[in-house]
């Protein structure tokens, strides 16, 4: 009897591991490990919901921004909310930012295929000049140099346009071929893909973007420092303190959904994932 129930025991929680690991992978939408970013503390603890509705396929994840809602890495003493005190720069020290976002495992180097599906509601309103990010390439090294992003797809002067990072500090806007129109992705899907290879090496390095198979931005040159890289997705805001209510009016709740979360070694496989 005993080994009966262990045996049962054993089923379900292998099913409910089952059913855990799906929910975090949830392949019908990504085919990545996801977790919070800079979250312990926020207002908004729960910032992600799985919804049907809008949807590529069966599900796509809901993402929400509060007002100024930051909070602080779980270990260490990293905050959006304050500075650390160890660097002048409120950039590298924490502080003035606010987010609703995940980091993905695992971490890769070299040469990927990655897609983003993005649906922006008919009311989302931009927050500029605060700066907006809805999607990051990221690198992590055991150097500060290594940490940092490389690309951060930002809502700009009315456009959703990567900007690359490739010295620290100091962005570029690539070469421009075609601009995303924020207008143009109201009420509807928009599917983006990088095709990127992060290397130090300046003649080896490009990250390229496109949207239905048409090229949008294309930047070459150096896109790292030797470590390794992972993405970022939801809505990031740094320097909120450049919104001032009485200029601007109240600051508002953002809402954003994503689909279409992979990342794959060739564009074959990766368009056998993409649900259009």
């Amino acid at each position: 009897m005993r080994e009966i129930l262990l045996s049962l025991f054993l089923i379900v929680f292998i099913l409910g591991s089952f059913d855990l690991s799906k929910e975090v992978n949830a392949k019908e939408i990504t085919n990545l490990q996801w977790k919070k970013s800079v979250a312990t503390g926020k207002k908004l603890s729960k910032f992600r919901e799985t919804v049907t509705s809008p949807a590529l396929g069966e599900k796509a994840w809901k993402i929400t921004l509060l007002p100024r809602d930051c909070g602080r890495d779980q270990d260490g003493d990293y905050s959006d909310c304050t500075n650390n005190g160890k660097d002048a720069v409120v950039g590298h020290g924490g502080g003035d930012r606010a987010r609703s976002e995940y980091s993905a495992k695992p971490r890769y180097t070299g040469e990927k295929w990655i897609s983003v599906s993005i649906y922006i509601p008919n009311d989302f309103k931009s927050v500029e000049p605060v700066s907006t990010s809805l999607f990051q390439i990221y690198e992590w090294g055991n150097t500060n140099q290594q940490r940092h992003p490389r690309m951060m797809l930002r809502v700009k002067r009315g456009n959703l346009e990567p900007r690359y990072f490739a010295v620290n500090g100091m962005d570029s806007q690539g070469l421009i071929y075609k601009h995303l129109k924020i207008d143009d992705m109201r009420d509807k899907w928009t599917t983006i893909i990088f095709h990127t290879k992060m290397s130090k090496d300046p003649s080896k390095g490009f990250i390229k973007m496109y949207v239905n198979d048409v090229l949008y931005n294309d930047y070459k040159g150096r896109t790292g420092y030797g470590g390794k890289f992972f993405n970022k997705f939801g809505i990031y805001h740094s320097w909120i303190s450049r919104w001032k209510n009485e200029v601007h009016g109240e600051y508002p709740t953002q809402v954003v959904y994503y689909d279409n979360l992979f990342r794959t070694s060739s564009k074959e496989k990766l368009l056998k994932l993409i649900q259009n």
